[in-house]
């Protein structure tokens, strides 16, 4: 970026807000005597005027590379110095109206060189840095730990084993299976009373006993069964059903009849 006189001067003159202004005596190079100056200070950039309605800089001070300090003056009480570090630099000597406003401009200058900022932007970021670590550290210290809740769970489960097996919830394959075992129909519990053989007695009426009720209910009438030659009972729709396998096995054999029958309808 090549700077030139004229966009110096017009930077120093344009509407961006200055970081610093205000009056200064300003010790001249050839001339050591001090001039009042009108002082400008724009980010890195000091400029000074004759007068503060002057259209163009006397001059620019470039703070880079150079320590504000105070020093000793003959002529001027609050003086203080801009040295570089350049051994063959000019030192710049300035001083100000009363003791607060040296050491506003010492501080406002001391801060204006990209050194500093460097140093503030990497203070800014440790800070940063630090902060994030704090907020890490608490969001690991509000998180619960894994035993924690394995041990929460162990809790109810023993708890739960205490008390006993617990009912299957609802919709569950225990409930289906459940519900195929002959309980309670309508509240009454039908109980089979002794004596019997497969669900007949000897009379032609059986009474049962009916659970949470005081009185005797009659169950649905059974078809009777008659006896074979051999003294068995057989079902009078199907003879020789007298035990479960005979059962199971004419059960089969019309199964078997009706798929021969529905496959070869197709």
């Amino acid at each position: 970026m090549k700077l030139n006189e004229r966009s110096v001067a017009h930077y120093a003159t344009c509407n961006s807000p200055p970081d610093k202004t205000g009056f200064l005596w300003k010790k001249g190079e050839r001339n050591p005597t001090y001039h009042r100056r009108w002082c400008v200070l724009k980010g890195n950039m000091l400029f000074y005027f004759e007068e503060r309605d002057s259209r163009e800089p006397v001059g620019v001070i470039v703070l880079e590379g150079c320590t504000v300090e105070l020093c000793d003056s003959e002529s001027e009480e609050f003086a203080f110095a801009i040295r570089f570090d350049c051994a063959r630099a000019r030192i710049y000597k300035l001083a100000a109206e009363n003791q607060v406003a040296m050491e506003s401009w010492v501080k406002a200058l001391s801060r204006a060189t990209f050194d500093y900022m460097r140093l503030l932007v990497r203070e800014l970021e440790r800070q940063l840095e630090e902060a994030q670590q704090v907020a890490l550290s608490q969001q690991a210290k509000n998180k619960p730990k894994k035993s924690q809740v394995q041990g929460g769970n162990g809790g109810r489960s023993k708890s739960a084993s205490l008390q006993g097996p617990l009912a299957p919830p609802a919709g569950s394959p225990e409930e289906g299976l459940l519900s195929l075992i002959p309980g309670k129909e309508n509240g009454v519990s039908w109980n089979k009373p002794p004596g019997l053989s497969n669900g007949v007695g000897e009379g032609s009426g059986v009474v049962w006993e009916a659970e949470g009720r005081g009185d005797s209910v009659r169950p649905p009438p059974i078809p009777p069964r008659r006896k074979t030659p051999g003294g068995s009972l057989e079902d009078p729709v199907s003879p020789g059903t007298g035990c479960f396998s005979k059962l199971h096995d004419w059960y089969g054999k019309e199964v078997a009849e009706l798929r021969v029958e529905w496959l070869q309808g197709q």
